[in-house]
């Protein structure tokens, strides 16, 4: 029975090809785009999964109440380590992992037996305790896990380090000379996977680095990771932390600041310490300061798995409105095998048995749709997905789909079909029931519906995207280079500058210890007259750093030559609003640092209108600029301003000169405007899938109009006969058929405009600096959604009209 429907179906098939492809391809990529979501999501979902530990590691982090202010940060002071494995019976181990930073590159040096040297600038340097290997499964391949970290400037490399630095020369206890000193390598370990928010190509003993060796509660500092025991309650266990600071870090605030705790604390600081478990990290929605690794977002994989699933509901539904069009061509096939006795069962079979050959046909089209476009859509993501990767469920997924998609899409079309009374299709008088015609006008209304919110929800991610790029962030990002590890001209650092601003195309040229994107340190001080403590972010700039930045003072002077300015600040209008005053020119503030405490008075001589520095999720915030002449005069970058004529030129020529000074050191360099950008690549990459898919999605939808349109004119069909034969015109055939259909898009507006406003009000709330929502965008998605609809519509439409009258009422 199975093989005679089989053939049968197949035969059906064949003849009917037109309907049959646009029927397997609308399906097909319904199942591709699932597929490559699916692929994404899995991903996402699979970050630190290899660590046999995994459901006993959390992570503390900080949230950090300031007086105007809250900032949430990755790391936290080292000694809460051993406080937390002594004080807390349900801690069995801790491990703390210091962080260079992507920001921070280091250069890596390793000269072999000949003399001949390999150097390298490297980005993957961390340190952390003898432990770590012990917690966290990354295979240590040559040494002892418990001993390679042990000592100080013990180094761990990974293979791909071994095999780039030494070739087929054993590393083990051979010396690599790095910006920290001199390294020697104890082991080897395995590649970290790319789903690991861990990311490191060099692991080196903590106990390398003495400021981790003194006591700090109160300091941010490193990453901290601790093992519990079986069944321990993490919330309990939080709730003792509050005692903790106050037991340990608060001595230390009292001390620096010269003040009570009660009394800091009631100033509006605070310190909210909480554990997050490992395999949460990569997707937990609280984004935090000095992560070791940009994150997703548990909200866009619940957006993602929910684009999956409305585009194979929309894929299904045009299956069940085209199997539906066809009714009015397979009526009377259905009533002669009524006739000679088919029972309805067995129809009910074959016309399933022919959706599941279509479903399993557009399955395999989709695995190759799928892979043809992996290389796209990696591009978009960021990422290597595979559609065979291990342990990837994609594969069982798409037989699983060719299977239960052919039912539950074929079902709907199967009953129908096999309900038709046999004596009214044999008669030609087929008419369809209200409630069938109530579900496929409703089914058109939910796909449109859909595809407009992803349409609407696409555009007003760009424009969030395109109102950051255009926000004005307090000076010119355009046409400005940063050169990195400028630190190592060290006393040259001067001279370099200025002969460089001798460069034709170069008008102006300033250090600083980091750049306005999210690099910056925490300082605080203490107003005259005892007033509370004020916290603020702070970075490190020469005389010129803010004139090469286009920086605007609004109150006092900038940092001068003329003057020794080691010891005085420069503070935005948000430091001015906090201590309360309006004009802070010539006030002195006091900062506590260091054990023991060392105190220095420092004067405010000028106020620096508000700027961008953080990410514009978050509020500018009070922000202080200290000069480089306080430390040694010198800055870890350097800022170019150029013309922007002969741009590689000029880079051309700063290479040249940086290697007059520092000929051991490669020249390294970034734009600012592309260091902006990265910071909303999760955005921007959200919106080219948000794009593609409401793409996808339309289209799919529009097959199932397609298919509705030939239905609806298949049934009307004597009607335009008639009407053509009382003067009725082709466009006012047109006109009439399309005048239904456009008001089902017409409601599918009216649905989605309201929920994509809601949600993506949602998304917008992330942002402290928002576009606003304009009419504009609904307009423009509910035009091409309507345009489309009448293109889709208007073929079935003018076909219809065009047919002679004759032919349609020839059967009467």
């Amino acid at each position: 029975m199975i093989k005679n429907y089989i053939k049968i179906g197949l035969r059906s098939l064949i003849k009917n090809r037109i309907y049959t492809i646009i029927n397997i391809l609308g399906l097909s990529v319904g199942i591709a785009s699932s597929l490559l979501i699916l692929l994404h999501v899995e991903d996402e979902l699979s970050y630190d999964k290899l660590h046999s530990k995994g459901d006993h590691i959390y992570k503390m982090v900080l949230e950090r109440l300031y007086p105007d202010h809250v900032t949430n940060y990755a790391f936290v002071p080292h000694s809460f380590s051993e406080v937390m494995v002594k004080d807390f019976p349900e801690v069995k181990n801790a491990v703390r992992l210091f962080a260079a930073g992507p920001n921070n590159p280091v250069m890596v040096r390793y000269q072999d037996e000949k003399g001949e040297e390999k150097a390298f600038e490297e980005y993957g340097l961390m340190a952390a305790d003898s432990t770590f290997f012990q917690m966290f499964d990354f295979k240590v391949t040559t040494g002892d896990p418990d001993k390679v970290l042990a000592n100080a400037q013990d180094m761990v490399i990974t293979q791909e380090m071994a095999t780039k630095y030494f070739g087929n020369e054993d590393p083990v206890n051979k010396t690599m000379r790095t910006d920290f000193g001199d390294f020697v390598v104890r082991g080897i370990c395995e590649n970290v996977p790319e789903n690991s928010h861990f990311d490191f190509d060099f692991m080196v003993s903590m106990k390398t680095f003495q400021f981790l060796q003194t006591e700090n509660f109160t300091g941010f500092s490193t990453h901290m990771y601790f093992e519990l025991g079986d069944n321990v309650d993490v919330k309990a266990l939080e709730a003792k932390f509050p005692k903790m600071v106050e037991t340990y870090a608060a001595p230390q605030i009292e001390q620096n600041l010269n003040t009570t705790y009660q009394e800091y604390i009631a100033g509006g600081n605070g310190y909210n310490y909480s554990l997050i478990q490992l395999e949460d990290i990569h997707l937990y929605p609280v984004k935090y300061q000095g992560a070791l690794k940009n994150g997703g977002s548990i909200n866009d994989i619940y957006i993602f798995i929910s684009i999956a699933v409305l585009i194979i509901l929309i894929a299904c539904i045009n299956f069940m409105n085209l199997a539906t069009a066809r009714s009015t061509e397979r009526a009377k096939e259905v009533g002669i095998r009524k006739t000679l006795g088919s029972p309805k069962k067995q129809l009910v079979g074959q016309f399933l048995t022919e959706s599941v050959i279509m479903s399993t046909f557009a399955t395999i089209l989709a695995l190759g749709i799928v892979y043809m476009s992996l290389p796209y859509f990696n591009s978009i993501v960021g990422k290597n997905l595979a559609l065979a990767a291990s342990g990837s469920i994609a594969l069982p997924f798409s037989i699983t789909a060719a299977l239960v998609i052919g039912l539950l899409a074929g079902s709907y079309p199967a009953f129908v079909l096999s309900g038709f009374n046999p004596v009214a299709v044999m008669k030609g008088s087929m008419q369809t029931n209200k409630s069938s015609a109530w579900l496929r006008n409703g089914l058109v209304v939910f796909q449109f519906a859909i595809s407009i919110i992803l349409i609407t929800g696409t555009l007003i991610v760009q424009d969030q995207i395109d109102f950051m790029s255009k926000l004005d962030l307090g000076y010119d990002k355009e046409q400005v280079l940063v050169i990195d590890r400028a630190g190592s001209l060290n006393e040259q650092q001067e001279v370099f500058i200025s002969e460089i601003k001798n460069i034709p195309t170069i008008t102006e040229a300033g250090a600083s210890g980091s750049i306005p994107v999210n690099q910056y340190f925490g300082i605080q001080f203490l107003p005259p007259g005892g007033a509370e403590v004020i916290t603020t972010n702070a970075m490190n700039v020469d005389d010129d750093y803010m004139k090469t930045m286009g920086f605007e003072i609004v109150a006092g002077r900038g940092f001068s030559k003329d003057f020794n300015d080691s010891l005085s600040i420069i503070i935005n209008e948000q430091t001015v609003e906090l201590l309360g005053v309006d004009n802070p020119i010539g006030m002195k503030l006091r900062n506590t640092n260091g054990q023991p405490p060392v105190v220095t008075e420092f004067e405010i001589i000028g106020v620096v209108k508000d700027f961008h520095y953080m990410s514009l999720r978050e509020k500018i915030s009070p922000f202080v600029m200290l000069s480089t002449e306080l430390n040694n005069g010198n800055g870890g970058v350097i800022t170019v301003r150029m013309t922007g004529e002969d741009l590689q030129g000029t880079i051309a020529q700063l290479e040249s000169k940086w290697k007059q000074f520092v000929p051991q050191d490669p020249f390294k360099y970034k734009f600012l405007d592309d260091e902006l950008d990265q910071q909303y690549k999760s955005e921007a990459n959200s919106g080219k899938i948000f794009a593609l898919f409401a793409g996808l999605g339309i289209l799919i939808a529009c097959v199932g109009l397609f298919g509705l349109a030939a239905y609806m004119a298949g049934l009307r069909t004597k009607e335009i006969g008639v009407r053509k034969t009382l003067g009725a015109s082709v466009m006012g055939v047109v006109f009439l058929l399309s005048k239904d259909f456009t008001k089902l898009i017409l409601i599918a507006l009216l649905i989605a405009f309201p929920t994509a406003y809601y949600f993506m009000s949602q998304w917008l709330a992330n942002f402290a600096y928002q576009t606003p929502i304009s009419i504009f965008t609904f307009v423009m998605s509910g035009g091409v959604a309507l345009l489309i609809a009448w293109l889709t519509v208007g073929y079935q439409t003018l076909k219809a009209a065009l047919v002679n009258p004759v032919k349609s009422l020839r059967s009467e």
